[in-house]
């Protein structure tokens, strides 16, 4: 097998040959990893195949062999298929007759239209919160509310499997910033401990909701009563959260049952089970008000198109008058069911997120293209989004799936077992 590995971290700090050259980083990175991979027909690391619609079953274009293959997706974040919910369609059809394909400016000025402040309205009902404010992105967000409110003189506190957009904002705020334990409350005390003293009501504890590689869930109660203690903000990121866990999707709060929002931000994402693209942040009045002069992701981007806002208020609507994240759940119980019962390694993942660990990664990109060649879409996910030596392929259930889908994607799993042996 001939092997080949992306090292970033060596990519930052130099190239093969010994230089800090621009140009010779990227050549090294082209003939160490990009044509070995596609040298194999991978598709890993240079560009994903093309697919229809993303639904249950999906036509994909293998871009190596030129052929179209049908196959289930297990491999996106439209959880509960508002992507191709017809209603929902229609609906945002209808709402970019009106409106035209985009706002024509940033939200502050000429950019915010009926759909932005309905859908701001919903969301802060929905999330329990003040107010909500909206974003290009939910890595924008992210983005906007740490650099918004955070300042060289604080302190940032992150779980250290959170999402790339969390820990690049902690990057870019200046601040100072340790990782405490994955889901680690005790661990997080003892920095708590150790620095409030030195920060004074400026420290920032950040978290996910649901974590997007692993797929278990922030022990917010445990979480909340430490920051609290400690007078320390909370902000946790609700993206795998929405549309998944609590009552009706409404998150991770919901999930444990907390009502008391004070001092605690969540930001979300229109991307995933809401099925579109965007990022929100709400939170107390007060500190919305200073995000929409503070957060510059938000005060200089176009603000959405008023068709997204409209798409995003019918699933919300859909979420609400179904029992569509109820289906959901237990389709992710069956299939979490059925793999831990043939001894696959899914960690300790409670939801619709299930990460199957491969561990090695030359082995994990040629499992995925046989999967893909089985008719099964998953994600092959390596370094750096997941620690070394835990690659794995990362399932996504959705609630459009049958029993059948999954028994045929556990079948298909059994029979990359034989080929690959990755059973730990």
């Amino acid at each position: 097998m001939v092997n080949y590995k992306v090292d970033v971290q060596s990519n930052r700090l130099n190239t093969q040959k010994g230089n800090c050259s621009i140009l010779d980083k990227i050549l090294d990175y082209k003939v160490s990893n990009v044509d070995v991979h596609e040298s194999l027909g991978l598709n890993a690391i240079k560009k994903s195949p093309t697919v229809s619609i993303c639904d249950r079953e999906v036509i994909v274009h293998e871009r190596h062999t030129d052929k179209d293959i049908k196959a289930l997706m297990f491999g996106s974040n439209s959880y509960i298929g508002a992507i191709a919910n017809e209603d929902i369609i229609n609906k945002t059809i209808s709402a970019t007759r009106e409106f035209g394909i985009g706002s024509g400016g940033v939200p502050i000025l000429s950019g915010t239209t009926y759909y932005h402040d309905a859908l701001e309205k919903r969301l802060s009902v929905f999330s329990g919160y003040d107010d909500t404010m909206l974003f290009s992105s939910g890595f924008t967000a992210n983005l906007g509310v740490i650099l918004g409110l955070v300042r060289p003189n604080n302190l940032i506190l992150q779980d250290r499997l959170n999402h790339a957009s969390l820990m690049d904002g902690g990057l870019m705020s200046g601040a100072k910033m340790f990782r405490y334990k994955h889901n680690d409350p005790a661990d997080l005390e003892k920095m708590l401990k150790s620095y409030s003293g030195d920060y004074p009501n400026g420290i920032l504890v950040v978290t996910d909701g649901v974590f997007s590689m692993d797929g278990d869930i922030a022990n917010i109660p445990d979480i909340l009563d430490v920051t609290t203690k400690y007078n320390a903000l909370l902000l946790i990121d609700e993206a795998h959260s929405t549309g998944v866990i609590g009552r009706k999707g409404t998150g991770t709060l919901n999930y444990h049952n907390i009502t008391d929002r004070k001092n605690v931000i969540m930001s979300g994402t229109l991307s995933k089970a809401l099925g579109s693209v965007g990022g929100y942040i709400s939170a107390s009045q007060e500190i919305i008000d200073y995000l929409r002069v503070y957060a510059r992701s938000n005060l200089y981007s176009t603000s959405l198109p008023p068709s997204v806002c409209a798409s995003a208020i019918a699933v919300l609507d859909y979420m609400e008058n179904t029992n569509v994240v109820e289906v959901l759940n237990d389709n992710a119980k069956y299939l979490r069911d059925k793999l831990r019962s043939k001894s696959y390694n899914i960690l300790d993942t409670v939801t619709p997120i299930i990460p199957v660990i491969v561990g090695d990664e030359y082995k994990l990109c040629l499992m995925s293209k046989f999967m893909l060649e089985n008719g099964i879409y998953s994600n092959c996910i390596q370094p750096p989004a997941v620690p070394n030596g835990t690659c794995r392929i990362r399932i996504n259930v959705m609630s459009s799936h049958t029993h059948d889908d999954m028994d045929y994607l556990v079948e298909t799993l059994d029979k990359a077992e034989d080929k690959f042996k990755f059973k730990k």
